[in-house]
């Protein structure tokens, strides 16, 4: 499921962007950017995968930065959507092309287990595709931190991040530029290998203050802060705690204090031009 008919610029698409649960409009974590080879989807929460699946003939692949809700619950419904394009109702024959789905270690049985409790039938998982989606539609690899994947023609790196589960950063890099996302993270995190030097920074700024917990998260200064520290050319902020535009105002005010370079703001279907000023509404 890959076309090569991409422009030459790196562009990222926000699915979704809202931390913890959707609301109306607004899904909740799930980015696309499109590569040279196809488009690479990053995570994949509530609400995504209807866009996600609209968007089928271009999917190369998926990576999960970690397995809380809010990153990966709709995965069973995009394989499911996925195993049913262009099937007839009786027919049970699983997808050609599988599309490979990178996940953190120990992933890969809890999807499975996931999906058997969702079967088509009464009596349990049959031979249809639906019912083995993490079989026959996806390809399941889980990642190991700091070892290079390639995917699209991009080469996509799983930094750790410090989250209260065990949580990747992904930095992507293609021919046209470079972008990095955070997934969740808390301050601790070693930055350097993700950020230093990346055109966009996609950093979560889920709080009005910095965490005093040990669950792990950002706010809007430490985004601010981390991409004037390691040069980031530009800054997107996402993984929003609230969606109220006066509240989200503040949190690029208090980023701005840091970072003197162009700050942007996810919404949900707006694509940014990682290499140029332009965007797409």
């Amino acid at each position: 499921m890959t076309t090569t008919d991409h422009d030459a610029d790196l562009r990222l698409t926000v699915l979704g962007c809202r931390a913890g649960m959707p609301e109306p409009g607004w899904p909740s974590s799930g980015y696309l950017v499109h590569a040279p080879d196809g488009a690479i989807l990053l995570d994949c929460g509530p609400g995504v995968a209807a866009k996600a699946a609209a968007r089928a003939a271009e999917l190369s692949a998926v990576f999960i930065s970690h397995m809380h809700t809010d990153h990966c619950l709709d995965l069973l419904i995009l394989g499911k959507a996925l195993a049913l394009r262009g099937l007839d109702a009786d027919d049970t024959t699983a997808p050609e092309t599988r599309i490979p789905l990178y996940v953190p270690p120990g992933a890969a049985t809890t999807l499975r287990r996931f999906n058997e409790l969702f079967p088509l039938g009464t009596d349990g998982p049959g031979a249809h595709p639906t019912d083995h989606v993490f079989r026959d539609v996806f390809d399941v690899v889980e990642y190991e931190p700091l070892r290079p994947i390639r995917a699209a023609g991009a080469t996509v790196l799983p930094v750790p991040m410090a989250h209260r589960q065990p949580c990747c950063g992904f930095r992507v890099t293609t021919p046209h530029g470079t972008l990095a996302y955070t997934g969740d993270t808390g301050p601790g995190s070693a930055f350097e290998p993700l950020v230093a030097g990346v055109d966009l920074l996609v950093a979560e700024a889920t709080l009005d203050q910095p965490d005093r917990t040990r669950h792990g998260h950002l706010c809007a200064a430490e985004a601010g802060q981390l991409a004037a520290r390691f040069g980031a050319r530009a800054l997107l902020l996402t993984h929003w705690a609230y969606t109220d535009r006066a509240w989200i105002d503040a949190q690029v005010e208090r980023a701005r204090e840091h970072y003197r370079g162009r700050i942007d703001v996810a919404v949900p279907d707006h694509t940014f031009h990682v290499d140029t000023d332009t965007q797409e509404h």
